[in-house]
């Protein structure tokens, strides 16, 4: 953005010199516009549709499916989401989610400025995403192989010599 030599020679981004601007810009809107759809989304699915909801625990929310996952796994999402107790997890999921959103937004401003950071960042992203993929590919996926092996071989039904047909 600040190339060396003469102002009217270097190209100029007058908006991206504005912090003011980059601020509002890359986390105030953003995060307006956030704020706006969890609001939506909770007054959909905790209050218009709370009945069915109820009714049916097959039914998966965004809530339900972390905290299962969460629960069955004892991580720290969910002992930090118990803190007010277990009748306000729902509460806490909210609150500790929109610390995170607020938290990662606000790098997008130092992330944008710094040539540095992004490149970390990016190299981080690609990491992360290599790292999950060979996770699964050579954890999961061979497990789940040998669960369905072990399926069908529990569904084949075992002859023994009686049952076998004569020749």
């Amino acid at each position: 953005m600040h190339p060396e030599g003469p102002a009217h020679l270097r190209a100029s981004w007058p908006y991206a010199e504005d912090s003011l601007y980059l601020w509002t810009w890359l986390f105030v809107v953003p995060l307006a516009a956030y704020t706006l759809w969890q609001l939506l989304y909770f007054l959909i699915v905790n209050v218009l549709r709370r009945q069915r909801l109820l009714r049916d625990p097959e039914v998966m929310t965004s809530y339900r499916e972390l905290s299962k996952k969460a629960q069955k796994a004892n991580n720290i999402w969910w002992r930090l989401s118990g803190l007010l107790g277990d009748n306000n997890r729902n509460a806490m999921y909210i609150l500790l989610q929109a610390v995170f959103t607020v938290a990662t937004m606000a790098l997008s401003v130092p992330i944008f400025l710094s040539y540095e950071m992004h490149v970390t960042f990016e190299i981080l992203k690609v990491s992360a995403a290599i790292w999950n993929g060979g996770s699964f590919l050579l954890e999961v996926m061979p497990k789940q192989v040998v669960l369905r092996e072990k399926k069908k071989l529990e569904m084949k039904p075992i002859t023994t010599r009686s049952e076998q047909p004569a020749q």
